[in-house]
């Protein structure tokens, strides 16, 4: 079968597309899964430069992400059957291959009201979303929250499920243009970083200590000047690093506040409990009642596979990249 791996070559990394890689052969409690569209995310490009949280060695078998239609099940499997469809999360990678196998937990059955290619485009980002506000960051509607890279995936589904409970959004985006799609999901306020002081137009426009939940994906410098506009009690959420692991006085800059700090990965939840079940069948719903929009930015064939990269890695994207497989 064809699939994508990543060669770790010296301190660089070279990614390739092979194609005489084995099918992988299924224990009990997994799938089989015939890929059709493959969902990149800015972890896949850290695993790309060895700076991925959750290392898994290498040679690796690119991809995190992958919807499909099932074509065998282990004997310990139940709730599918070949011919299912179905999107998924690969904890150990493997995603972007023509065949993948996954835990049976860590798949979701696609309502057919919903295409292969919105369900690529919004397992990871919308779940992440999802479960950012309402199980670690319990939401309500008279919240004003503050995301930073608000013009990417996972942002787009945070400005719409936040403001679907009436929540107040305000955002910041590191690339001019990219505060665009934002507004148009319904954000109060997008500041370009680049323009202007975030925190001094925030305090400005919304007073001093304004932000009860703080999500962040950025970590580093944009992380630590955002403690000056916490209310005390409130919330801070990271998701991602891109801009690199949060100061050292993390510590103090929590204790000042009495802030709560909080990290989520979605492969450390649980995928058996409620929390998760109900997620998906809100999320799902949805999309096909037209309430969340799904973005998807591009579609790439599987020989483009590097340009589907880069093209993330240019910063640029306001939506969801995916690779096409059938």
């Amino acid at each position: 079968m064809k699939g994508i791996v990543i060669y770790e070559d010296g301190d660089s990394y070279v990614r390739k597309l092979e194609d005489n890689l084995t099918i992988p052969i299924i224990q009990k409690d997994e799938i089989l899964i015939e890929t059709h569209y493959g969902g990149l995310n800015f972890a896949d490009l850290m695993m790309c430069n060895g700076t991925y949280p959750h290392p898994k060695g290498y040679p690796l078998k690119a991809g995190l992400e992958l919807s499909g239609i099932v074509t065998e099940c282990g004997d310990d499997v139940k709730e599918f059957k070949p011919g299912d469809r179905v999107v998924g999360f690969s904890e150990e990678a493997g995603a972007f291959s023509e065949f993948c196998k996954l835990k049976s937990m860590a798949a979701v059955k696609v309502m057919d009201s919903i295409s292969l290619s919105d369900a690529a485009a919004y397992f990871v980002q919308a779940t992440t979303a999802y479960h950012l506000l309402h199980t670690i960051g319990k939401i309500n509607s008279n919240d004003t929250i503050l995301v930073h890279a608000v013009g990417g995936g996972v942002g787009l589904n945070l400005v719409q499920l936040a403001k679907f409970v009436g929540a107040k959004v305000i955002g910041t985006v590191g690339t001019s243009g990219k505060e665009i799609k934002p507004y148009d999901c319904g954000a109060d306020l997008v500041i370009d970083r680049n323009k202007s002081s975030f925190v001094k137009e925030i305090n400005q426009k919304y007073g001093d200590n304004c932000i009860d939940i703080l999500i962040d994906s950025t970590g580093a410098e944009i992380l630590d000047a955002s403690f000056n506009l916490m209310k005390k009690l409130a919330h801070v959420i990271s998701y991602g690093e891109a801009s690199g692991k949060p100061y050292n006085n993390l510590w103090e800059k929590l204790v000042e506040k009495s802030l709560t700090f909080s990290r989520l990965h979605i492969g450390h939840m649980d995928f058996f409990s409620a929390y998760w079940i109900d997620a998906q069948f809100d999320i799902q719903n949805k999309i096909s009642k037209k309430e969340l929009i799904v973005y998807v930015e591009k579609i790439f064939e599987l020989d483009d596979f590097d340009n589907l990269y880069n093209a993330l890695e240019s910063r640029n994207i306001g939506g969801k990249l995916l690779l096409k497989f059938k």
